[in-house]
């Protein structure tokens, strides 16, 4: 039997709008970045035992309030970066230098950042930075010296709101996914200094996010979409084409997503961790084609967003859940019987 327990609840003054889960040490134990409505970047470890279990490591203030979050090696150094978007209609890559958060870049964009993902396309030590824009311009910017240089421009039909890594079994670069309102998913790539449609499939829906991740252990990503609010549509390439393999309504509206295979649980299977506008993590499970519910749980009486990330914050060796729901912080156990 799986359930999820909550280990830690922590609260802040300010309401927090992402959590990213980041290895900034490099000892595969992971720190909690957290952004705040006000601008912060806030870099804490986790210490599960103590009276508070969360030890704040660095600080960024004074930020415009953040639109947009990514994380990848942008310096090409080894070690991972965060891109962030303002309202200032700005991006800055922001380093983790002698042991506290710089910001080394600052890059004017001309539109309100709607979606950043950070990943490498060109296959080379570093990677790149895929920018959406409220005007419906996709960008690719690379890494030169001190600064971050556009590769590539495209105008698109529709805003977009989330860009996610497509990596591919034998492929040294990624390609990378998003979906608009107009219901379709779209697989892109940079080539050529150009920014390529591959295909595209037709979900039905405005689609608001999208997850990637190995779930069938094959070497390469699957996508899973949410579409008005509700529906969890999860797809995978077959024969380089991208095709349906089952699909979900959700009981309340998804408000963030993750995919992979994070835990070992009775059966070798892949995991959806789902958190809702009600506050509600729940933990799905895929399995002979079919989705199924794992275990839930609710961490607050009201909620109107959260976000969640899936990682080892503990150093136990296995994943965590955190949630940030409001002003609150939880860290989510998944408890089974074969863990």
């Amino acid at each position: 039997m799986t359930k999820l327990e909550v280990r830690s609840n922590v609260s802040f003054k300010e309401v927090i709008t992402s959590v990213e889960l980041v290895d900034f040490m490099g000892d595969s134990t992971m720190e909690i970045v957290a952004t705040s409505i006000n601008g912060d970047i806030r870099l804490f470890s986790y210490r599960p035992d103590e009276k508070n279990p969360l030890k704040e490591i660095s600080k960024v203030e004074g930020l415009p309030p953040l639109a947009a979050v990514g994380v990848g090696d942008i310096l090409g150094n080894g070690k991972p970066d965060l891109v962030v978007g303002g309202l200032d209609n700005a991006i800055r890559v922001v380093s983790f230098l002698d042991d506290e958060l710089q910001v080394n870049a600052v890059t004017p964009v001309g539109s309100l950042p709607t979606a950043i993902g950070v990943f490498n396309v060109l296959g080379d030590s570093s990677s790149e930075v895929i920018l959406a824009t409220a005007d419906r311009n996709l960008r690719c910017y690379g890494w030169y010296d001190v600064a971050l240089d556009k590769l590539a421009h495209k105008v698109l039909e529709k805003p977009i709101f989330s860009i996610r890594p497509l990596t591919s079994a034998g492929l040294p670069y990624s390609r990378f996914v998003f979906g608009d309102d107009t219901g379709y998913l779209y697989v892109y790539q940079y080539a050529d200094d150009r920014l390529h449609e591959r295909s595209k499939i037709s979900v039905g829906g405005e689609i608001g996010i999208v997850a990637t991740g190995d779930i069938t252990d094959n070497g390469t990503s699957e996508v899973m979409t949410v579409s008005d609010g509700k529906m969890l549509g999860l797809y995978g390439l077959v024969k380089g084409s991208m095709e349906r393999l089952d699909s979900v309504r959700a009981p309340n509206e998804v408000t963030a997503l993750r995919i992979g295979r994070f835990w070992e649980l009775d059966a070798p299977k892949g995991q959806l961790v789902v958190s809702h506008a009600n506050s509600r993590v729940t933990l799905l499970h895929f399995e002979g084609m079919r989705i199924g519910e794992e275990a839930s749980v609710k961490t607050a009486r009201r909620a109107t967003d959260s976000a969640v990330a899936v990682g080892d914050i503990s150093g136990s060796g296995t994943p965590e859940i955190v949630q940030a729901v409001g002003n609150s912080l939880n860290v989510i156990e998944v408890l089974s019987d074969s863990l």
